[in-house]
């Protein structure tokens, strides 16, 4: 396999960051969609009553803003007009304020006409998904001293800050907001959920605000491996954007207030529990793209990577074709879910451009989520425990060299009898970031 088909080693850069952000800070954003062509609602709070009862029951759940929009965002929505879209915000938006709310409210909208008569009816904040790239935009939120949330690629997301800056937009009025759903591919967002810890952590050091919006977007069926209900997309949504809280994004723009609240509180409280993850390549340079998985591992917030058993190389298993393998086993200790945990790992491959030519074919990174705590589990996309856990000897040895009384959640031990695939060849010193051979 040649090595041009494969991208660089270097995946990702461990930067030092704490391990965890106060959630207390966190702010919950209510989607109110007063639409009637939503993805997400099927334009159930169309009507301004329905929307405003909507909003308020929002904020009872544990939502601390509002952010309503009267356009459809998804691919294909019917683009409506300025004044249709103003007839449906602003009695929303009135509406909620006649009510005695006092929450921040924002707009979600790209027009400037929109956005200032939504201004002028109660709201005190534009979402912009155009990224305040209209001039006008920018000079209405200079002299309305709104907030902003601008919505732009990860990479020019400080280019249209320092804009609105010039514009005369103070710092902490403009949130950042690398778009989910916005991206070229399912395949692209979750590459960025992989990346957004790390973006909003350097954003959070130059004094800005991050939000976020995964509701209940598509990527999320790609990443559980099948067409997820919207219930299903909820209990995804909310634990997924909770991992993101917790390495520093400040706003959480969702459609389930309630559930968002609920796993905030158990992500500030829960025990950590023992997760185990397997690591294996067997694309040059082996080391470089072990190094890269393990520095992602150990930047992952409210997760320790507590201890790396042996490096071991080993034979391919299932497809013989292809050469040896570079393996180990780490543990985690993590107050991240497992469903959670599984999505950062999937993410860290599409990060490290996996390619997938055959069925247990060659690959530059590979990351098993092995087992978590003491759950069973088993859905299309994630079993657990893993299912060949106990077959494969370069998983069986770096396990047992970590835990020698391994037992599954049924309370069996993990024993060497199954052992079938994967021979061992050589066993190297532990590795962990910095402290890996040159070379083996």
């Amino acid at each position: 396999m040649a090595r041009a088909d494969f991208p660089g080693p270097v995946w990702f850069q461990d930067d030092p960051e704490p391990k965890m952000v106060d959630l207390s800070a966190t702010r919950i954003v209510g989607v109110v969609n007063v639409t009637p062509d939503s993805f997400s609602d099927g334009g159930r709070y169309k009507a301004p009553d329905a929307a405003i009862r909507h909003g308020l029951e929002l904020l009872e759940a544990g939502a601390g803003e509002l952010d309503v929009g009267g356009e459809s965002t998804r691919p294909g929505a019917t683009p409506v007009s300025v004044a249709e879209e103003c007839a449906r915000v602003v009695p929303a938006i009135g509406g909620l304020r006649a009510a005695g709310v006092t929450a921040p409210i924002s707009v979600d909208t790209f027009h400037v006409e929109t956005a200032r008569v939504a201004l002028d009816a109660g709201a005190d904040g534009v979402n912009d998904v155009s990224g305040f790239c209209d001039a006008e935009m920018r000079e209405l939120a200079a002299t309305s001293g709104a907030r902003c949330v601008v919505m732009a690629d990860s990479d020019v997301l400080r280019v249209r800050a320092a804009a609105l800056e010039q514009a005369g937009v103070t710092r902490e009025r403009i949130m950042l907001d690398p778009g989910f759903g916005f991206t070229a591919s399912r395949d692209d967002d979750i590459r960025l959920f992989g990346q957004t810890p790390q973006l909003a952590a350097r954003l959070r050091a130059e004094g800005y605000a991050t939000y976020v919006g995964l509701s209940r977007k598509r990527f999320l069926s790609t990443l559980f491996g099948d067409d997820r209900s919207l219930a299903d997309r909820d209990q995804a949504t909310a634990e997924l954007s909770a991992v993101l809280a917790a390495a520093g994004v400040t706003h959480l723009r969702v459609h389930d207030a309630a559930g968002m609240h609920a796993e905030l509180q158990r992500l500030a409280s829960a025990p950590p529990q023992i997760a185990y993850v397997a690591l294996g390549s067997n694309v040059e340079p082996r080391e470089d793209h072990l190094r890269a998985a393990l520095s992602f591992l150990k930047a992952l917030p409210a997760t320790t990577l507590a201890a790396s058993a042996p490096l071991y190389v080993s034979e391919p298993a299932y497809y013989s074709d292809q050469p040896t393998f570079c393996n180990t086993v780490v543990r985690l200790d993590t107050r991240l879910g497992p469903r959670a945990l599984f999505a950062l790992l999937q993410a860290a491959e599409r990060l490290a451009g996996r390619v997938k030519i055959a069925l247990n074919g060659p690959r530059n990174i590979d990351l098993d989520l092995l087992s978590y705590g003491d759950v069973i589990l088993k859905t299309e996309a994630l079993t657990l425990p893993h299912p060949r856990i106990a077959e494969r000897a370069f998983v069986v040895e770096p396990l047992l060299a970590l835990e020698p009384d391994y037992r599954f959640p049924t309370g069996a031990r993990l024993t060497r009898d199954a052992e079938a695939y994967g021979a061992i060849i050589e066993v190297h010193p532990a590795l962990l970031p910095g402290g890996m051979p040159d070379r083996f």
